[in-house]
């Protein structure tokens, strides 16, 4: 079955069956709200003193909220990196990567560490940097959203230039593959050694140094563009609305993102702990999954992280904003398309759907006052008549016995 932890979720919202507790992605956060689906953490953390917030990193905690109220505890996260392999750079007599680099720098080196058989074969790339493009548009100034969440800006100067690089990135410096390459997969080519630099999350280092050596491993932040910008993704625990036992599920939730659930995510290795105490122990940056890999660094990234891949608000869903997007991705690639056009095209299909969401939200406030209004209608009226008849019973029981009405 090809449906995801938060598709399911909506589905036993519908049939009023959700968990008490949620284990739920800051994309998902906003849509889950403005469904009502979610309780409103802020109480419990204002009234139990045995919990502290600032035990976490404040940029977690931002991802938990919708309108300055809290809706999640951070669990746990990762920062978005660049992956290299050392040996790739240590053979071409390279410098590492570090907070100094561009996109200009990455092409550089990257054409440097792309290399081709006698045939002219590719038969290692650069690197791939794909999965950071809604980043790499906050790092040229664009974004996704307004400020708002409720209007789609894409469509703008900013992000067809990223779109550009990216697309010259395989088909003018071809030093990484395109989209539509078939049979490829990133995680494969950089583990074993036919892609030199990789960005991706804290999820793939566990799985990587099972494969190569990890003293060929390292990472480094993420290239910048204008800006200084990075990735961050996380998942938070929350709680059902409609839960009966909240006070059970709060302390179930203390419990996960306390020290003894915290040391559980680090020991599994694939994400970051959300404990600002665990995090930066020796049991997160010396982690027994890659005792050698520069785990520091996904620390680092923390301050200059937005949402990864991208703030789809209360409106879009990650899988109509996805499908847009690889729409206008194949279109620039095929030739179809350019890039500012396919964006201002994703722009307006997006838009439709936010308006559209819009007055689905409208019509069905509209409709759950108007049966508010009209269910206390038919329980005043229902109440007149009876007191009336009632009335009229008592004058006929008086007119009966031959008393005198009042």
């Amino acid at each position: 079955e090809n449906v995801s932890y938060d598709q399911r979720l909506l589905v036993q919202a519908a049939a009023g069956n959700l968990p008490d507790v949620m284990h739920l992605h800051n994309q998902n956060i906003r849509s889950f709200v403005h469904k009502e689906l979610l309780e409103d953490l802020t109480p419990f953390v204002e009234r139990d003193t045995s919990f502290h917030l600032d035990a976490f990193f404040p940029n977690l905690v931002k991802t938990c909220a919708v309108q300055d109220r809290l809706f999640g505890i951070p669990h746990n996260f990762s920062t978005l990196v660049l992956y290299y392999n050392k040996d790739h750079f240590d053979a071409e007599g390279i410098p590492y990567p570090d907070s100094t680099w561009d996109w200009n720098k990455l092409v550089e080196v990257a054409k440097q560490l792309t290399k081709r058989d006698a045939t002219g074969k590719i038969v290692r790339y650069g690197c791939n940097v794909h999965i950071i493009f809604f980043t790499m548009i906050y790092q040229n100034g664009g974004s996704l959203l307004n400020e708002a969440l409720d209007r789609c800006i894409i469509g703008s100067r900013e992000a067809a230039e990223t779109l550009q690089f990216l697309v010259d990135l395989s088909e003018k410096y071809h030093v990484t593959w395109n989209s539509l390459s078939p049979g490829i997969q990133w995680d494969d080519m950089y583990a074993g050694g036919r892609c030199s630099m990789l960005a991706n999350g804290r999820w793939a280092a566990a799985w990587y140094a099972k494969y190569m050596p990890q003293r060929s491993m390292d990472i480094a932040p993420l290239p910048r563009g204008k800006y200084r910008v990075g990735g961050i993704t996380a998942h938070m625990m929350s709680m059902s609305a409609e839960g009966k036992k909240k006070q059970e599920a709060w302390e179930f939730i203390k419990f996960l993102v306390g020290k003894e659930g915290q040391v559980m995510v680090s020991d599994d290795g694939n994400n970051i702990p959300a404990l600002r105490e665990v995090a930066e122990s020796d049991l997160f940056l010396k982690n027994k999954n890659t005792p050698l890999l520069n785990n520091r660094v996904f620390l680092d990234e923390i301050p200059h992280a937005r949402d990864w891949a991208y703030n789809p608000g209360p409106y879009l869903t990650v899988y109509a904003v996805g499908q847009s997007m690889a729409l206008a991705g194949n279109n620039v690639l095929l030739g179809y398309d350019t890039p500012l056009s396919a964006l201002q095209k994703m722009e307006v299909e997006m838009n439709k759907i936010i308006a559209n969401q819009k007055r689905v939200a409208v019509s069905t406030h509209f409709v759950g006052s108007t049966m508010f209004y009209l269910v206390c209608l038919i329980i005043l009226t229902a109440a007149f008549v009876f007191v009336r008849q009632r009335k009229k019973n008592s004058y006929r029981i008086v007119h009966e016995r031959g008393e005198e009405t009042p």
